[in-house]
């Protein structure tokens, strides 16, 4: 070996000495140094592409292992870049390279762990099991391994098989949050506190522990505990950062400065979060999504808007939209707080009439989110409204799930040419003011119907979204609602025979 060549090797020993210490700055500087030397050093392509997804960026990180792969298409090399692909969210394409892997060779427990992490990110829960079972089989000290496999099974509702996995695994943060989760969604709220804590005492700074936390806090109706682990939704992963360099705003009055709000989340979010906007004092600027600007217009009250992607205005400070109830000091709008346009409305009145008693009905959210499960409803539980005399059944559902109702084998009115723009619930708005009462499952529906102050009852799951909390038929976000709960998992026709006996009253 030439004196040159060790001296590379010995940085690059160096490198990964510091990466492995977590100074990871410093192990990028070495990887540079190398590569400046010796352009095709495939390991410090592949280091660098590693240290790329620890910084949060992806895209980078796949073309570096690209090149690394064309110079040495090690199994190490195309699992990294497996793991770059999932984090682009493109878990097809890490599939096929997880694939390429086992063909030659076979058994790599490795390269199953990744393929399992592939499919239940492409939906794919009970192969993902499969790819983890036989992981375990072939290396049992796989880290992480039983918590995987506890997290699929969960994902495929197989509670009592998930619990039993994760109670295996070793007592790290990772499967203590994992276990929670399963323990919440069964009902047993006490044991998944005492889990997280258990594993907060072991990372009492992790974020994604600290978020967690704040979920079952909100759940359980226990708001004030909830604040400092919901900031931490961001570092946690659940939702996406902003690289914003201004300060946070804290809801200190403004004076002359300008706040910039930005909407996070769904479109049922800002829905519900939006009623504080009007209740900030100053300059303030919302970033909304470009589908809400016109329904958010219609309240005079909201601040200047800005549809998200576009240039943004100069300002001083920030705050993300669902942060704004735990740092405001004055008490948000009350329902009625938006409003449906005046034209839109006399012509959506004329066109249903005035006969009957009138539900507007919505049943299924976007299947492709695991938060979605046992939130969406079939829409033959409908059934039962249908039957009760002088009622007609309207739909308001849009895209997925519409497919339904040629099946459905009951009556149920459909509206041509219902929000076919470019603009979000802008005719759904003006139809449920032309209705006796909306019924939903637990959609975005729900959220327009009670911000317009409109009657509306929603199906909820036996565990629900934590904005629902537990054990109460009302809703502190919105007056006008009605909760109608499961009593076991995968209950759904009690829920809607008493909402059938509600409406015989």
């Amino acid at each position: 070996m030439s004196k040159r060549s060790q001296q590379i090797d010995a940085l690059f020993r160096q490198g990964q000495q510091l990466h492995a210490a977590g100074r990871l700055a410093d192990a990028e500087r070495v990887y540079r140094r190398i590569l400046a030397a010796a352009p095709r050093h495939a390991e410090a392509l592949h280091a660098l592409g590693a240290l790329a997804i620890q910084f949060g960026r992806p895209d980078a990180a796949e073309a570096l292992l690209s090149q690394a792969i064309s110079l040495k298409p090690a199994a190490m090399f195309q699992l990294t870049r497996a793991a770059a692909l999932l984090a682009l969210k493109r878990p097809e394409e890490a599939a096929r390279v997880c694939r390429i892997v086992l063909k030659t060779q076979r058994n790599h427990p490795g390269a199953l762990q990744v393929l399992g992490h592939a499919l239940c990110d492409g939906g794919q829960t009970e192969a993902a099991i499969d790819a983890y079972r036989e992981a375990l089989r072939l290396k049992p000290n796989l880290p992480d391994i039983r918590s995987d496999l506890g997290t699929a099974l969960r994902h495929a509702d197989r509670l009592s098989e998930a619990e039993q996995e994760l109670r295996l695994a070793p007592a790290n943060p990772v499967a203590l949050v994992n276990l929670s989760s399963v323990q919440k969604e069964r009902g047993a709220f006490a044991e998944a506190e005492a889990t997280l804590r258990q594993a907060l005492g072991m990372a009492p700074n992790d974020p994604v522990l600290l978020y967690n936390w704040s979920l079952l806090m909100l759940l359980l109706g226990r708001q004030g505990e909830a604040r400092d682990g919901w900031e931490h939704r961001f570092r946690a992963g659940a939702v996406p950062p902003r690289p914003f360099t201004q300060p946070q705003w804290q809801g200190e009055p403004l004076g002359g400065r300008t706040l910039l709000v930005h909407a996070e989340q769904g479109l049922g979010d800002v829905i519900q979060f939006c009623r504080y906007l009007p209740a900030i004092t100053g300059n303030v600027v919302f970033e909304a999504p470009p589908r809400l600007l016109r329904l958010l217009s219609g309240n005079p009250a909201m601040p200047p808007m800005v549809p998200a992607g576009a240039k943004l205005p100069a300002f001083d400070l920030v705050a993300p939209l669902l942060s704004l109830p735990w740092r405001m000091q004055t008490p948000p709008a009350q329902p009625p707080y938006l409003f449906a346009e005046a034209d839109r409305l006399a012509a959506w009145k004329y066109r249903i009439g005035g006969t009957g008693f009138r539900i507007g009905i919505a049943w299924q959210g976007f299947s492709g989110r695991h938060e979605d499960k046992g939130r969406s409803v079939p829409l033959s539980l409908y059934r039962v409204l249908g039957q009760q005399p002088g009622v007609r059944l309207i739909s308001l559902q849009k895209g997925e799930g519409e497919e339904q109702i040629t099946g459905a084998g009951f009556p149920i009115e459909t509206l041509d040419g219902l929000d076919e723009g470019s603009d979000a619930f802008i005719d759904t708005a003006a139809v449920m003011m032309s209705l006796d009462l909306i019924v939903s499952s637990d959609t975005s529906i729900a959220h327009l119907a009670g911000a317009l102050g409109r009657p509306v009852r929603v199906a909820l799951r036996r565990v629900p979204d934590w904005r629902w909390m537990l054990d109460r038929a009302d809703s502190p976000w919105y007056p006008s609602m009605r909760l109608f709960r499961q009593q076991d998992d995968g209950g759904w026709p009690p829920v809607f025979d008493a909402m059938a006996r509600e409406l015989r009253s």
